[in-house]
């Protein structure tokens, strides 16, 4: 009996050494692909953060991001508390089928305003509209566990477009619980919609806008990658989901796409579609290349003389393509990054605008909308 104890003992001892060996003279990333985020670095030592507790704080901080096997562990954890019926974990529930991400009632009062500003600090003769997503726990509100108390978007999205006069009005949320039978709207790992829910979101706007479009039909649809996990697989880790990431390719969608980081500078040839990101975890961002101030798409094929300006969150990566089909210039502006001048000035100075587009996904507002008027 004595000698088993020592033996453990002497085992736990080992393995705790070796633990601290490897936390110490481990290599240390800066970034997990599987969370998605930027690892906090050795905090620096003075008096000040030591009295104010700050250090203590950080280094625990750091503790946590590069403690040894930290994924794995989390893997573990993950699957004990599915196994113990656990269907939420943070802020995201765990459905039958695919994760959905918490819905809180944001603050839409910023994005209102916005709205409002941008639109009277143009010409009255430029179309615009406004587009507000729901998320998956509204489209696929019957997969959710049971229980789940969640908001009423389209009630919710009514009202806030409600309180933008005189734009088209669009809540997709009717047509998203039709076409729901048909493909796959939002990823299951992933907060995003799918490239059949950018394609039906570019579909609505057309018919509210009054312009043609090819049916679906028309379109070939290409699987670039199945094995994309997304920003909901981030913050569970559970292995026992994935997406299919898909493309649609058509002779009206021929473009060239150019994209800057200051824009006070001209834009520079860019692609759009970065293949890179289908070697990465954040495979969505294989459209658009990320999220940047100001992108760029000249179609090749429509040469009519008009110009849309999106006014964006990341939701809107997956449809702009389809816009060049009916646009000969599209603009496309991430106000959290567009910096230098009002989103009103830039639309002013090029002529050719006939169409203003606001594009958010819902729990966007919750993030906070920068001021893009």
């Amino acid at each position: 009996m004595k000698i088993t104890k020592s033996i453990i003992a002497i085992v736990f001892a080992v393995s705790l050494i070796l633990g601290m060996i490897t936390f110490i003279c481990g290599e240390k990333k800066t970034f997990s692909e599987n969370e998605n985020k930027n690892l906090a670095t050795f905090p620096k030592l003075s008096f000040k953060s030591l009295e104010s507790g700050d250090f203590t704080a950080d280094l625990e901080e750091y503790m946590k991001d590069h403690f040894p096997a930290r994924d794995s562990l989390m893997k573990l954890k993950t699957k004990a508390q599915l196994l113990a019926g656990y269907k939420k974990i943070g802020d995201v529930h765990i459905g039958n089928k695919r994760l959905f991400q918490s819905v809180n009632l944001p603050d839409s009062t910023p994005f209102v305003s916005s709205c409002n500003k941008l639109f009277g600090n143009i010409s009255p003769d430029i179309k615009t509209a406004v587009m507000l997503l729901p998320s998956a726990s509204q489209v696929y509100k019957d997969e959710l566990p049971a229980f789940t108390q969640s908001l009423d978007e389209k009630a919710l999205i009514d009202d806030i477009l409600s309180q933008i006069p005189g734009t088209a009005a669009l809540n997709i949320t009717d047509v998203f619980s039709q076409k729901k039978q048909e493909n796959n709207l939002f990823y299951f790992t992933d907060h995003h919609w799918t490239t059949f829910g950018a394609f039906y979101g570019y579909e609505f706007l057309c018919d509210t806008l009054g312009i043609s479009h090819q049916p679906i039909d028309k379109y070939e649809i290409l699987s670039i990658s199945d094995s994309f996990k997304g920003t909901l697989y981030s913050k569970v880790l559970d292995d026992s989901r994935y997406d299919t990431v898909v493309k649609f390719e058509s002779e009206k969608i021929s473009f060239d796409s150019f994209m800057t980081r200051n824009v006070t500078k001209s834009p520079e040839p860019f692609p759009f579609y970065s293949e890179e990101f289908l070697e990465m975890k954040d495979k969505y961002s294989y459209f658009g290349g990320g999220n940047f101030p100001l992108l760029i798409l000249e179609s090749k094929n429509c040469k009519n003389g008009n110009e849309i300006v999106v006014v964006k969150d990341s939701f809107a990566n997956a449809m702009m393509p389809f816009l060049t089909e009916n646009f000969e210039k599209v603009h496309i502006i991430d106000p959290r990054y567009f910096k230098g001048k009002s989103v009103s000035a830039y639309i002013n100075e090029n002529q050719n605008v006939t169409t203003v587009l606001v594009l958010y996904g819902i729990n966007s507002l919750n993030d906070g909308v920068t001021n893009f008027s």
